[in-house]
């Protein structure tokens, strides 16, 4: 039996940044903002209702090497975030979870999962959505890890 009111929902949203650098590094770094994508797949809830499992999927499609790799999750209600996997660490107060790789190749990709308990109170929607950061290869260093 599903517990979620009947008005709640899981949503997943997916949005791929460069934030920007200091000017010292932007010189070297600038990246199309499409050079390393991530999405989720769809929600997955337990039969029960009180669980909920986020995929995750990261590539990096650009021509070299992205480096400094961070994907950032956030949980919207702050749900209490059972499991992660992946190179993937919890801010259990703030339900964010934060992915870093020293380097992804061109073309290397990654997949995770984020699992959180869905409250039995919950009405509304819980959403996860993430954001990607990254720095492109150092001038002359080669993108092959």
């Amino acid at each position: 039996m599903n517990r979620l009111h009947p008005a709640a929902a899981v949503v997943a949203t997916a949005v791929a940044l460069l934030v920007p650098l200091p000017a010292a590094q932007a010189a070297s770094s600038a990246h199309a903002a499409d050079d390393v994508e991530f999405h989720y797949g769809a929600p997955e809830i337990s039969e029960a209702g009180d669980h909920v499992t986020w995929h995750w999927y990261i590539t990096d499609r650009g021509a070299k090497a992205a480096h400094k790799v961070v994907l950032t999750h956030t949980i919207e209600p702050n749900l209490a975030i059972t499991s992660v996997s992946g190179p993937c660490t919890v801010d259990r107060a703030r339900a964010v979870v934060k992915c870093i790789w020293d380097q992804l190749s061109a073309g290397q990709s990654a997949d995770g999962a984020i699992g959180a308990e869905l409250p039995e109170d919950l009405s509304g929607s819980a959403h996860i959505k993430g954001r990607v950061t990254w720095q492109e290869s150092p001038s002359g260093a080669s993108s092959a890890q």
